[in-house]
């Protein structure tokens, strides 16, 4: 399966490496900067240069994979994500932006998609995490999830 990572930063760098550990894909990360690409370029991890805040690009680019991960700034999330859907493909995205993400469901449906959002540390598999040992727990009073910073 070919997997394009759309972000090299400190959140989208480590998912393309650790998919990219995974035999079972082949991975690609792009971002424009040159810096946080040469980090993680490898024998395993493809990188590609490219203006993702450009819609455009993104759509273009997006065409030769099988699935997208969307790991750019939040600033930049809606306008990726549609143009991610745009390009007809499935995405996972962990941007978080102010926009509301269901304005793109008909836009998905139409293209016959699934998009995953706000699918980051919080929100995201943290509280899916928390509702899975909830659902298996026999009751839960309180559940406390710390969430600060980015990886290092």
């Amino acid at each position: 399966m070919k997997v394009v990572v759309l972000g090299a930063g400190l959140v989208g760098g480590p998912m393309a490496r650790d998919l990219a550990a995974d035999a079972r894909f082949e991975v690609t990360v792009a971002d424009r900067d040159e810096r946080a690409l040469a980090l993680l370029a490898g024998p395993r991890l493809a990188t590609i240069r490219r203006d993702l805040a450009d819609p455009r690009v993104v759509t273009e680019l997006v065409g030769g994979f099988d699935y997208v991960v969307g790991a750019v700034p939040g600033f930049l999330g809606f306008q990726t994500l549609r143009a991610v859907l745009e390009a007809g493909r499935d995405v996972v995205d962990i941007a978080f932006f102010p926009e509301d993400a269901r304005r793109l469901d008909d836009l998905a449906r139409a293209r016959g998609v699934t998009a995953i959002v706000d699918c980051g540390v919080m929100p995201g598999m943290g509280g899916a995490l928390v509702a899975r040992a909830a659902r298996r727990l026999d009751e839960v009073d309180t559940a406390l999830i710390q969430v600060g910073g980015l990886p290092e």
